[in-house]
């Protein structure tokens, strides 16, 4: 019988799909016996690696945040736990999809509520941008009708106004989605999509279940100890550049808003 659970990463270009494969290595102890599927304009060079149970061939591979859009329409699994390419599982995945519950789409909310560029003023401030690099997915009409507007909206958007990042449509199709349509929505804590290119803080009591960013391959298992270890206790940022001045990780804090572009 065909899995009914699965992790799904899309990764395109030589750099994302090695990252790909990395993160997809060292996810698998947590995966829980669920399968790996990579979608990717390499087959080959993936194939080759061993590490993904299944690996498709992107249908339409440009570069850039749309590649990931597309093959969403088209999930492998009932349920799919999508990760970008610089995202890992530090923790057993069930209780990921158990979070899911019977939503229809599971994230974790941006730390960036409103970055700049355009933003749908319709959709209420306190519905900030979710992050895309970490979703979880019941596969459903309503999921595909989701990633159907989603990328309208983000095409719409790239070609009007130059705009590339892909959150600011994919908040303004959820808000409506849930008033008009009726989506279910179950926004995660930080814990189950751990940005670290921004100043972070694990909460008391939780485990850190993905980690999300790009950490120097030297400062893994030391980061993952500190945000693992004794989850009694906040775990933030500052203290762990106290405590590892040396640090390698970077932070991107960002730059004032400018003017927001009109459609």
């Amino acid at each position: 019988m065909a899995a009914q659970e699965g992790i799904l990463f899309i990764a395109t270009g030589e750099q994302h799909v090695h990252e790909a494969l990395e993160n997809a290595r060292a996810s698998t102890e947590h995966a829980c016996g669920r399968p790996l599927v990579l979608i990717t304009d390499r087959v080959g060079e993936a194939s080759d690696a061993g590490v993904f149970d299944q690996v498709l061939v992107h249908p339409d591979p440009v570069g850039g945040y749309r590649d990931k859009i597309g093959p969403l329409q088209t999930l492998p699994f009932q349920r799919t736990l999508f990760l970008d390419s610089d995202a890992r599982l530090t923790a057993p995945v069930d209780a990921l999809f158990a979070a899911l519950g019977a939503a229809d789409l599971a994230a974790v909310h941006a730390p960036v509520r409103h970055p700049p560029g355009w933003s749908d003023k319709r959709v209420p401030a306190l519905f900030p941008e979710l992050n895309s690099g970490v979703l979880l997915f019941r596969r459903g009409p309503l999921q595909r009708r989701l990633v159907r507007r989603w990328l309208r909206l983000y095409d719409r958007l790239q070609t009007r106004c130059g705009q590339t990042w892909d959150q600011a449509s994919l908040r303004s199709v959820v808000w409506r989605l849930m008033q008009r349509r009726g989506l279910r929505l179950a926004v995660l804590p930080a814990e189950a999509n751990f940005r670290t290119t921004k100043p972070w803080v694990a909460g008391q009591g939780l485990p850190v279940h993905v980690l999300h960013g790009r950490v120097p391959s030297a400062e893994q298992s030391s980061l993952l100890a500190y945000l693992n270890d004794n989850v009694e206790r906040f775990r933030t940022w500052a203290e762990w550049f106290d405590l590892h001045p040396e640090s390698q990780m970077t932070l991107r804090i960002g730059k004032p808003a400018p003017e927001p572009p009109r459609l």
